[in-house]
């Protein structure tokens, strides 16, 4: 009988988070990560394989079935579970669902969800069997799904459009060829066996070209964006920025919830149905229906730790309108510098339109992020919105001062994407 496999290469890859990455159980509970029997977090295997597998479909289904598989038949990839290092730190961010109709914290809507923190690291592997004459084409699609991985078009995990699950990865790769003594000595031995220029091994170079990608720049004066809970100091509470490893942190969550509520309003505004806005944001699951995963993505943004400015406030009694006893609290705003990401599929010329007009709305500061918008916390002083098409030459709005744009647009490309509203009116 003849051999399943003459060739075998194995990508030993060690990754480190770049954003958060939330790596969930089963039972559906979003204030744990999954652990392995040490307790140490990790990725399951069959989780990293269908990012990959649903990367490598959307360019060619069929081949993507002959390298990882069906029902009918094996495929000649298989990958392992990812484990995080041991002092990999878990943290958890307090959630809120914004109704969508007032654009105000939904009742009853609060939250907590856990993950893993950026900057931790975890490893794993990639193993290839084959033959000669599909070693090439087939290590050639591998590279290139560890370089989507690279460049963020593949992310991990789940909460991806709230900015999770991008990785970098450091990748070293071993190829056998099994009718080589050597080599199926090594393979059997479990050894790497490295070629001069495997080690380390470069990834192709490339960029996610499916996305446009509208980076709001500008400063906040004052941004509060509440931690889990206050800390008590005899009849006076703290509370202060939400903080992770790298310090005070505006969430992509904390972004996309008042995005999606300005954007609802403007498609109220112009008579566009909720399923078009649900289309391009996503929909939790509800009986009879699994939900609508979104398609826009919303990075973190990492604020300046250095610009606090503590205000001490009191409570008041609606009823009396007197000082509520033991009201007395104190609040940490930050001052900082922002810098707002959202990608939004290249495809998707309605979605680009409404997150122009949503942003736009946020720069003339027509509405706040963050906690304290009734006190004139959150809003932004926009400087400038940068838009990133690919193959296009960049976009630019401007703001000044008075709140004037100032639109530099060769290719009219934001012009055709309000058409397209127009043109998905009910």
């Amino acid at each position: 009988m003849d051999a399943t496999f003459t060739k075998a290469a194995v990508y030993s890859i060690l990754a480190e988070c770049r954003t958060p990455l939330r790596t969930g159980e089963t039972t559906g509970d979003v204030e744990r990560v999954l652990l392995d029997v040490n307790g140490t977090p990790m990725v399951q295997g069959s989780s990293i394989s269908g990012a990959l597998r649903g990367w490598l479909e959307a360019q060619d289904k069929d081949y993507a079935e002959q390298l990882f598989g069906s029902q009918e038949r094996y495929g000649r990839l298989i990958v392992s579970d990812a484990h995080f290092n041991e002092d990999s730190e878990v943290s958890i961010r307090p959630r809120l669902r914004i109704d969508g109709s007032s654009g105000a914290a939904d009742p009853g809507g609060k939250f907590d969800i856990a993950h893993v923190c950026a900057g931790s690291k975890l490893t794993f592997s990639v193993t290839w069997l084959g033959t000669g004459a599909d070693e090439q084409k087939d290590l050639a699609a591998l590279d290139q799904m560890l370089a989507a991985i690279q460049c963020g078009d593949i992310r991990l995990g789940a909460q991806k459009t709230n900015g999770f699950g991008r990785l970098s990865l450091q990748v070293r790769r071993s190829r056998y060829d099994m009718t080589d003594p050597e080599d199926l000595a090594a393979w059997l031995d479990d050894r790497e066996v490295f070629a001069e220029n495997d080690n380390p091994y470069v990834l192709p170079t490339t960029s996610p070209e499916k996305y446009v990608t509208f980076t709001l720049s500008g400063h906040m004066p004052s941004i509060l964006v509440k931690a889990a809970g206050s800390e008590f100091g005899g009849e006076r509470s703290y509370i202060g920025n939400l903080e992770e490893a790298s310090g005070p942190i505006l969430p992509g969550s904390s972004i996309k919830g008042p995005i999606r509520a300005r954007v609802e309003a403007i498609s109220r505004y112009m008579s566009i149905s909720e399923e078009t806005t649900d289309a391009i944001f996503g929909r939790e699951s509800a009986e009879g229906d699994n939900g609508l995963a979104g398609q826009i993505q919303f990075e973190d943004v990492y604020l300046d730790s250095g610009k606090k400015i503590k205000i001490s406030r009191i409570h008041i009694n609606r009823f009396t309108g007197g000082v509520m006893r033991g009201g007395l609290f104190t609040e940490e705003p930050l001052a900082s510098d922002v810098s707002l990401i959202v990608r939004v599929p290249l495809e998707c010329t309605v979605g680009c339109g409404l997150i122009f007009y949503a942003l736009r709305d946020l720069a003339l500061q027509l509405y706040p992020l963050g906690s304290g918008g009734a006190i004139g916390r959150g809003y932004l002083a926009a400087s400038k919105i940068s838009i990133s098409v690919p193959k296009q030459p960049l976009i630019t709005v401007r703001f000044d001062g008075d709140r004037n744009m100032d639109i530099d647009d060769s290719e009219h490309t934001i012009a055709l994407w309000l058409n397209a509203l127009q043109e998905v009116k009910k």
